[in-house]
């Protein structure tokens, strides 16, 4: 790949988004901490400073695929739960299940960006996520209410919430190293059992039903 500065706001944004095609195709390959910005650019044929007219690190290239992501995933659930008027609740989790497990970069970094990705990004990078977060959640919030009529705002914002920290976990439990797995054999404890769909949908039954039978107040 030639590199060619952008001239307008659609160059850019085919520029931005070959950057992230190149930096999710390096985390195939290597481990994150193995990936530098020299990597990338040699991958794009992108000098150093070339590259740096559009990302300062790698943490910012994450926050990127992160919000892109988060973009695809609130659309697909969006979708999936259009059809479900009067569900039950096992079948609204295995919708959100279903569309949890096609966007798993979001269970495997969205737990890491307070604590390490977000550090590195400018104000100026930031104020565009944080942004376009909080309008994907209102989106989902009203998406969760219309199916689960039940559930009031602040309820439904707990629920965004459990798809966001407590799913990643139960993700990583079944997506260990080998080195992990052995571990916990010798330490001679059971390894998770099932599927992770299986034990997530589970999981999120138990949480519904518990914020079913807890009043949430937020203050306006």
């Amino acid at each position: 790949m030639t590199f060619q500065r952008a001239r307008n706001d659609e160059q850019r944004q085919i520029r931005i988004n070959q950057i992230t095609t190149a930096m999710i195709e390096l985390m195939e390959d290597l481990p994150f901490d193995k990936i530098t910005m020299k990597k990338l650019g040699e991958k794009l044929s992108f000098t150093r400073n070339n590259l740096y007219q559009y990302v300062k690190s790698k943490n910012e290239v994450i926050l990127l695929i992160i919000q892109q992501d988060f973009v695809e995933w609130a659309n697909s659930l969006h979708d999936n739960l259009q059809p479900l008027k009067t569900p039950t609740l096992s079948a609204f989790c295995k919708v959100w299940v279903q569309a949890a497990v096609k966007y798993p970069r979001i269970l495997h970094w969205f737990p890491l960006l307070g604590e390490l990705i977000e550090k590195d990004i400018t104000l100026e990078k930031l104020i565009p996520f944080k942004k376009s977060y909080f309008k994907i959640l209102e989106a989902v919030k009203k998406d969760i209410i219309k199916v689960l009529p039940k559930l009031d705002s602040a309820q439904a914002e707990r629920l965004v919430y459990f798809h966001l920290r407590v799913l990643p976990h139960l993700f990583h439990l079944y997506n260990e190293s080998n080195v992990q797995k052995e571990a916990i054999k010798q330490a001679g404890y059971p390894g998770p059992q099932g599927s992770f769909e299986e034990q997530a949908e589970i999981e999120m039954q138990i949480y519904v039903n518990g914020l079913y039978n807890t009043d949430l107040e937020i203050n306006e």
